[in-house]
């Protein structure tokens, strides 16, 4: 274990060697580029253009502020959309009609109707002068609208709206809210005016969480169109796009409705929340400003004509660019050489400790960079070397564990216990009972025995269970079943040994003591997701499982109990994680029968020999 850790360990160092070089020499052209050429570059670019790249940029940000006002209007009229759907769907009366699983008929139904149409008028009243409509779609079939749109009553049917696409990507939501361009349904685009937008979220019963139907609020265009225009005296244009990238409004109509994935500038949008950049709009160079608008994924953009502030700077940056190389060349070239002699030193010492020499340590009277290079350097070293120990001293607790756990299953308690048992039934003239006590205890013991390897197969493993589950039924006489259930494509794959009859013993001491009538243990092994499971469950008395995952998921080293087992749920857990790592362990859960169900996840080991 230990070798093939510091194999890696000089693999690494060599690797590192050539990325150090490597990246050395590009740490050294990065360097001296900011620290010389573009301190320079920006001098020369400062002294020229200033005065001109301030007022551009102020000019821009006052631009995009405008655009922000705008964007937090229209955030501000979704907020309150938001507060009517959270009042409607909170309300605790109207939850409860809308809860019934059939269509109501005659007085019940003219009775929840005017209850829902009144608390629609009481949340339309806080906002008068936004004329929000509302429509409640019951799963039922049950449908409820204001009284302005009471005539839709038999054109909207909450079948059709479910066939339509943006239903199938709600219908999924939790609680929140979904914004709807009126383009997106081809039956509201029917029945309501061009540019009205929906705010839709599902209803859920407020004690079982079921989904009972879906609130659908028409916004007018008059309402949130209007917030998106700027003042005139902007003099630009303004376009409203959607989660889905479609143009929603826009001051040109020509735009209306249009794919924005069509423009170059759309990548810019959709991967930052605002800013301002130089685009083409229409086959026209443009400035363009942006800005998200809150819990809608649309964006608010605004574009006007391009103007040129930049072409006679070209030249001059090149005669820069030119010079600038020059200088570069020269630094890089200069310094490499430099730098060359301290990493052949480096070099050297990385060799060294690649051969297996961790004292190369290398003196640190050097500049004050390479100083500290040379000092973390050394301290690596330290840390190996602290590492390595560590590691060893790990393998000595394994090694350790995996003999106590070996040392435990020939417990003389047990053995004890076994033969008390044994002769009891001697005594009672139950010779049959003996002697199948006794077959049972001699194959436990050799099968103990007889193979000492850390792995052995599934099948010997349950074995070894059944045996000893035969031997505690004649003690407890009969006071449990059991059945035990392997699939055939695992039953050849690797197993810790004595890992599985821990937890039988466990349901049969703690499981069944107190229980009068007769118990049950379930053992299945299987295949899942590429994991070997087993599973002991029994139908005993339950356990107190926050002690046993408090058991688990202890980290000391466990004391040998004085059973058969000697291991315990901690130790069988510790084994798992040292051998396979932390995907793996060990889990305890109350089942249905109400008893205590252990799982168990390792991953597939095939044992030598096996062909599959």
């Amino acid at each position: 274990m230990l070798g093939s850790i510091w194999k890696k360990i000089q693999e690494f160092m060599r690797l590192e060697l050539l990325k150090g070089k490597i990246n050395s020499i590009k740490r050294t052209v990065l360097i001296f580029d900011f620290l010389i050429v573009v301190p320079l570059f920006i001098l020369f670019c400062i002294l020229t253009i200033a005065v001109f790249q301030k007022s551009n940029y102020e000019w821009n940000k006052s631009k995009l502020s405008a655009i922000e006002e705008r964007s937090a209007n229209i955030s501000a009229r979704n907020t309150e959309i938001i507060k009517i759907t959270n009042m409607l769907y909170l309300d605790s009366e109207i939850n409860q009609i809308l809860s019934q699983k059939t269509n109501l008929t005659g007085y019940e139904r003219r009775r929840a109707h005017d209850k829902i149409q009144k608390k629609m008028r009481e949340l339309t009243e806080l906002f008068p002068e936004r004329q929000y409509q509302i429509m409640v779609l019951c799963s039922n079939g049950s449908n409820y609208f204001q009284n302005s749109l009471e005539f839709m009553g038999d054109e909207i049917k909450y079948e059709d709206l479910q066939k339509e696409a943006w239903y199938l990507e709600t219908k999924d939501k939790e609680d929140e809210i979904y914004f709807l361009p009126q383009y997106r349904s081809v039956l509201l685009k029917e029945l309501f005016p061009k540019d009205t937008l929906f705010a839709v979220r599902n209803i859920r019963n407020l004690n079982t969480g079921r989904k009972i139907g879906t609130v659908l609020v028409a916004i007018s265009h008059d309402i949130w169109g209007k917030e998106a225009e700027i003042s005139e005296k902007y003099m630009e244009n303004v376009i409203v796009m959607d989660q889905y990238r479609k143009i929603i409004y826009a001051s040109d109509p020509t735009l209306y409705g249009t794919d924005i994935k069509e423009n170059s500038y759309y990548k810019k949008i959709v991967e930052n929340e605002k800013g301002f950049f130089v685009g083409n709009v229409k086959n026209q160079k443009s400035h363009i400003r942006f800005s998200s608008i809150f819990q809608t994924g649309w964006k608010l953009i605004s574009y006007e004509p391009y103007q040129n502030f930049w072409s006679f700077y070209v030249v001059l940056l090149l005669g820069l660019g030119t010079a600038m190389f020059l200088v570069l060349t020269f630094i890089v070239l200069h310094n490499c050489r430099i730098i060359e002699g301290r990493m052949k030193r480096l070099n050297k010492n990385i060799l060294e400790v690649s051969s297996g020499n961790l004292e190369a340590k290398i003196s640190e009277n050097y500049e004050i960079e390479f100083q500290e290079i040379f000092c973390n350097f050394n301290s690596m070293l330290d840390k190996i070397q602290e590492l390595l120990k560590q590691l060893e001293r790990e393998e000595e607790e394994k090694h350790r564990m995996e003999i106590q756990a070996l040392q435990a299953q020939i417990n003389p308690h047990f053995f004890y216990n076994t033969l008390v048992t044994i002769r009891f039934m001697i005594q009672m003239e139950e010779y049959s009972e003996a002697d199948q006590a006794i077959l049972s205890f001699s194959k436990l013991l050799r099968k103990s025995f007889a193979n000492q390897q850390k792995f052995i197969t599934i099948k010997e493993e349950m074995d070894m269970v059944e045996e000893y589950l035969k031997l505690m039924s004649l003690r407890y006489k009969e006071k449990f079943q059991w059945k035990i259930i392997i699939e055939y494509e695992i039953a050849e794959l690797g197993i810790l040994k004595n890992l599985i009859q821990p937890l039988v013993e466990n349901s049969i001491s703690h499981g069944f003591n107190t229980k009068e009538e007769q118990g049950h243990i379930w053992i299945r092994a299987y295949n899942k997701d590429g994991k070997v499971i087993v599973e002991v469950e029994d139908d005993g008395v339950g356990v107190d499982l926050e002690r046993v995952k408090t058991c688990i998921e202890s980290r000391e080293v466990p004391r040998v109990k004085e059973q058969f087992s000697g291991i315990g749920v901690s130790n069988i857990q510790m084994r798992i994680k040292r051998n396979f790592g932390d995907n793996y362990g060990m889990y305890v859960f109350l089942n249905e029968h109400g008893g205590t169900t252990f799982q168990v996840e390792i991953p597939v080991i095939h044992l030598e020999g096996d062909k599959r």
